[in-house]
């Protein structure tokens, strides 16, 4: 699995729409589908979807799946395995902080919204996963360098976390009780 460094705001703006972040997610945790199967799972026209996978398609963050089609109208599509990141810092015109800025906007918005839904649905997990997950704050005094390598650590640890278990199938929990964890974080700097 390969890092995908996006400075483009073009290809950017394919993840500025939600339902082009919610097929996306939907193709990166449950592995390739077909554009009818998707139009299901997020309850939309199946010609709708369509659009936005080419869209996706088009931006470099799903390929087209045709060796898994089992006649000429089933069209598969299937995420490219990579890590997408971008920084404010590359997307410098004005235009362009448009876009990363709707970005953004719906990144975190969808980021909240799955956390609402978890905790919507906590009655429905079973073993120990309502005291394993977790949702935590602090406050730290770092000047800007500090916390680029707060970051630099964080992300070390979630690599050791994910390495061993890129190779699992995606798709449903596993047998052995391995779930999907969505993980994000947000550090910036405020004043109080």
């Amino acid at each position: 699995m390969g890092n995908r460094r996006i400075t483009d705001p073009e290809v950017l703006k394919g993840l500025a729409q939600p339902l082009r972040q919610q097929l996306y997610q939907l193709l990166t945790q449950s592995g390739p589908a077909t554009v009818s199967t998707l139009a299901k799972r997020v309850d939309t026209d199946p010609g709708l979807v369509s659009y936005h996978l080419r869209e996706l398609a088009k931006a470099g963050y799903i390929v087209a799946a045709p060796e898994l089609a089992r006649d000429r109208r089933e069209r598969w599509y299937r995420a490219t395995g990579e890590n997408q990141s971008w920084a404010w810092t590359d997307f410098t015109t004005p235009e362009a902080r448009t876009v990363a800025t709707a970005a953004l906007a719906q990144m975190v918005t969808n980021q909240f919204e799955r956390s609402r839904a978890f905790q919507q649905t906590r009655d429905g997990w079973e073993g120990q996963w309502n005291s394993s997950a977790f949702i935590a704050n602090h406050y730290l005094r770092l000047t800007d360098t500090e916390l680029r390598e707060l970051e630099d650590e964080l992300h070390a640890v979630i690599d050791k976390w994910s390495q061993p278990r890129k190779d699992l199938p995606a798709g449903p929990a596993a047998e052995d009780g391995r779930e999907h964890v969505f993980l994000f974080l947000h550090a910036f700097p405020e004043r109080p």
